[in-house]
């Protein structure tokens, strides 16, 4: 059974849905430790600051 370990840059939406994606691929034949890092003290990236109204799904993440 494969067991990848990955390393996610920017915790922001995009790193989010990246670690979602590999997280709804997992079975057990396939299997993920993942990790964020992120250099601001907070998490969630431009979603902390404001999001564009036609943009509903990336607003979820927080």
């Amino acid at each position: 059974m494969p067991h990848y370990k990955v390393a996610i840059v920017g915790a922001g939406p995009a790193g989010y849905f990246a670690a979602l994606a590999l997280q709804n691929l997992q079975s057990e034949e396939l299997q993920f430790s993942i990790d964020m890092i992120e250099r601001l003290p907070t998490p969630w990236g431009l979603v902390r600051s404001g999001v564009a109204p036609d943009h509903p799904k990336i607003k979820t993440v927080a």
